[in-house]
């Protein structure tokens, strides 16, 4: 096979503002040529992310080689990319799959380099070309190793090399390993640094019709015309036109705001690879749908431990609850250390796993994040976590004098980060909460919450914040309920909470507070029309957040004498892990019993044993006539939980078969 010549990467020219539209071709070609023409250009994002978002396999150590000669070359530059863009483990991963269909392979020392070794009677005679082509190959696999510090596997890598090109430069790369590996010389592991992947403007669309970057800075910023997602996607041919039509059409929902709709869309593509769960994870999560985003990251990670992107936000979506998600992190830390010693999302979610157990070395790695992190970025904002999590923490642990210097250095670190990035939701809670911790300083975090909404009045985090200003204000001062000021703060309140749940339905905080509030107020009214908008959003709600539903439709249910439905969503909390405590359980009792309005049926409460109900009988559904809803819905998510754990099992098997 030929020996594929690695480009320079050049940086796109600007072309002039205005003239023709973007200009597509005019016949379907093979996803291979659109990589061959972007491999020519040197355009590496824009061909590994047109790679990733068509590629079916699910994880990079499952890889196909490519046989015919052209689309070879275009694979092994692919793995060069990833080298460029110093993303190694997907660079190690290419080549050790275009190594596995080498001829006469012999086995390595390592286990994670060992291959097959073939019979003697099939050896393959090699030509001088094909053996200069292979070392190419092996000298490419040692440079992605030595640069994440995997020096044994590098030296073994360096002892396939055969050929007489590449020996001079073999015996002294070699040399200097031995060395490393004694600790006679420092090691050459790559610097960490923020992996900047810049979307070009789309002026660059009329320079390269296969690039996928320039279409979606288009659609992002909702500046595409009607067309321009079907004559982008009817330039390829076969699935990949309808995955990359999908994915087009997510970035052109994501520009107009429609994030559910963006969603549906990621969930249309052919495949779901860790770069769409990734992207659909970061979507969950901008509406706040945190449970999902973390079911989404886990999955990619399951699937592809090689995945890097996104794996900061799902360490920080797991710290909430460290004792449950310990292991996860851990295992998660293990990983990136391994294969991404380079990356700041190593030292993050190192930072995030010990920064309760050893404060100091968290300090030291918040500090690394902070000088490798560029705003503005995803790994700038949770390396911004970290030290301000790590300042809370000094600050609790100091007293007096040292206590308020941690709080002003913090205070001046988040004013200093959002200033950086105004427009990010994360920084300003963290800034917020700052803010709200001293006496003085809730009219500072109000102001600066008024003023984020308004520049951002389609985010429900903005929202979310102002409403928490809100909340934290009335709190302080119960006595004032009843100025004008505190009036006109609570229908501010609850005019934003009624928006959230209209726009996002999915969010039960707010769903809570406006019926504990209108129930106090004694609105029934408006606590029915929010009750009847809960049962409504009941499919967009989590299934961890079931129990949280149905324990929420009971308390209100009950309180409307609506005793019967209260019970069997109470049932249902039960089931799908609520828990009750024993006066609780008393005033629901009291009140079921006293009701004239129950059946023979329901006199027997052994329904409310927390076990979960098995289906019912035929003879028990013709005697009620039907099964109430909630109970049915428990029995079906059971179904559903058994169908995919055995689902899950036959995978397994068939894995380890």
């Amino acid at each position: 096979m030929p020996r594929a010549k690695v480009p320079t990467i050049t940086r796109r020219p600007r072309a002039p503002v205005g003239g023709a539209p973007m200009e597509m071709l005019r016949r379907p070609i093979p996803l291979w040529k659109h990589l061959k023409i972007l491999a020519d250009h040197a355009y590496a994002e824009d061909a590994l992310l047109l790679y990733e978002i068509t590629n079916q396999s699910t994880s990079s150590t499952h890889w196909t080689v490519p046989e015919n000669p052209e689309e070879f070359e275009v694979f092994h530059l692919l793995g060069n990319f990833y080298d460029k863009t110093k993303r190694y483990a997907q660079a190690n991963a290419i080549f050790k799959t275009i190594i596995q269909t080498f001829p006469n392979k012999t086995p390595f020392s390592r286990p994670s380099l060992s291959f097959p070794k073939g019979n003697e009677e099939d050896e393959v005679v090699e030509t001088p070309r094909e053996i200069e082509d292979r070392d190419f190959t092996w000298m490419c696999l040692y440079r992605t190793l030595q640069k994440t510090n995997k020096l044994r596997e590098a030296y073994e890598a360096l002892k396939h090399v055969r050929g007489k090109t590449y020996t001079p430069q073999k015996l002294s790369e070699m040399k200097r390993v031995k060395r490393q590996l004694k600790k006679e010389e420092p090691l050459s592991t790559a610097v960490p640094e923020q992996c900047d992947n810049e979307l070009p403007d789309e002026n660059s669309a009329r320079i390269c019709s296969s690039s996928l970057g320039p279409v979606m800075s288009v659609l992002l910023k909702d500046k595409g015309d009607a067309t321009l997602v079907k004559r982008f996607s009817d330039q390829f041919l076969g699935t990949e036109r309808s995955d990359v039509y999908w994915w087009l059409k997510s970035m052109e929902a994501v520009g107009k705001q429609n994030i559910y709709d963006a969603i549906a869309c990621l969930k249309k593509m052919s495949h779901q690879n860790p770069r769409v769960l990734t992207a659909m994870a970061r979507l969950n999560y901008r509406i706040d749908k945190r449970d999902e985003a973390r079911r989404l990251l886990r999955t990619a990670h399951a699937n592809d431990p090689l995945w890097i992107d996104g794996m900061d936000l799902l360490a920080f979506l797991c710290i909430g609850d460290f004792a449950q998600y310990e292991t996860l992190i851990e295992e998660l830390a293990t990983t990136l250390n391994t294969e991404w010693p380079h990356r700041v999302e190593t030292y993050v979610v190192n930072g995030f796993m010990i920064h309760q157990m050893d404060l100091d070395m968290a300090w030291a790695y918040a500090n690394r994040a902070m000088k490798c992190a560029a705003p503005p970025s995803d790994q700038y904002v949770f390396a911004v976590h970290l030290k301000a999590y790590c300042l809370r923490t000094l600050e609790v642990k100091a007293r007096g004098v040292d206590a308020d210097k941690y709080r002003h250095q913090a205070h001046r670190f988040l004013e200093e980060a959002v200033n950086l990035m105004p427009s990010s939701t994360d920084l300003g809670l963290l800034y917020v909460d700052t803010l709200l911790e001293d006496e003085e300083g809730h009219r500072a975090a109000k102001i600066f919450a008024t003023k984020f909404l308004h520049e951002n009045q389609n985010n429900v985090h903005a929202k979310l914040l102002k409403v928490h200003v809100l909340v934290n204000g009335v709190s302080r001062n119960p006595e004032a309920n009843h100025t004008k000021n505190t009036t006109h703060q609570f229908k501010e309140l609850y005019q934003l909470l009624e928006e959230v749940i209209d726009e996002h339905p999915h969010i039960l905080a707010a769903y809570c507070f406006l019926l504990s509030e209108y129930a106090r107020l004694k609105n029934n009214e408006k606590c029915k029309e929010i009750l009847d908008k809960l049962t409504a959003a009941r499919q967009l709600i989590s299934p961890v957040k079931t129990h949280k539903f149905h324990r929420m439709k009971a308390d209100y249910m009950l309180k409307f004498r609506q005793v019967i439905p209260a019970y069997e969503h109470l049932m249902a909390a039960m089931a799908t892990g609520a828990v009750v405590d024993q006066a609780q359980m008393a005033v629901y009792e009291s009140e079921f019993m006293s009701s004239k309005a129950i059946t023979h049926d329901y006199k027997n409460l052994a329904f409310l044993d927390p076990i979960l109900p098995e289906r019912p009988t035929s003879s028990s559904i013709g005697r009620s006539g039907t099964v109430s809803p909630a109970l049915q819905e428990v029995v079906n998510d059971h179904e559903n939980e058994q169908d995919s754990s055995e689902a899950d099992d036959e995978q397994e098997e068939e894995d380890d078969e």
